[in-house]
């Protein structure tokens, strides 16, 4: 079974073992329609959700705060045949993106894509590139020369990528 993520656990709620839920999706409210999401290798069927900027999940087995905050850090990941279709002019889910090597047009290792944060106004990637630093740099379709889900790679102009690119000290 392939799955796909959807959201990150960055909280317990209260003291019945709710999780407060960073969606990974452009769309929260599909949360209401899950039945049961997976913790890692573990399913748990959903028992209640409610959506206000975040999204708050109670699920079957996971009954204090305890189990709640041992769970804080990890992600929320669904069947993949259950992700949203992608909306035109999109090719590939974050799931896709996140750790595949990122490479110039050359076929140069740059880097492992790590993160990819959603901002509003572009996704920021974030790449450990292979001398050890930290890069990050908004997806910009001017920058994108090929994506490869299968192969988990994806092509940059590297001329480009330095004129967005910030790195952390």
């Amino acid at each position: 079974m392939e799955t796909i993520t959807v959201g990150e656990i960055i909280k317990a709620q209260g003291i019945k073992g709710e999780l407060k839920i960073k969606p990974l999706t452009d769309s929260p409210e599909r949360f209401f329609s899950l039945k049961a999401v997976y913790i890692g290798n573990t399913a748990y069927k959903v028992s209640h959700v409610r959506v206000d900027g975040f999204v708050y999940l109670k699920l079957v087995g996971i009954d204090t705060r305890n189990d709640a905050e041992a769970q804080v850090g990890k992600r929320i990941e669904i069947d993949r045949v259950l992700a949203a279709p992608l909306e035109d002019g999109y090719t590939f889910y974050i799931a896709d993106v996140e750790g595949s090597a990122l490479i110039d047009e050359h076929g140069e290792r740059l880097g492992t894509i790590t993160e990819v944060s959603q901002f509003g106004a572009a996704d920021v990637f974030t790449v450990e590139t292979v001398d050890g630093r930290v890069m990050r740099f908004p997806y910009l379709k001017k920058l994108l020369l090929a994506a490869d889900t299968q192969n988990k790679t994806f092509a940059v102009y590297k001329d480009e990528l330095a004129r967005v690119t910030v790195y952390e000290d």
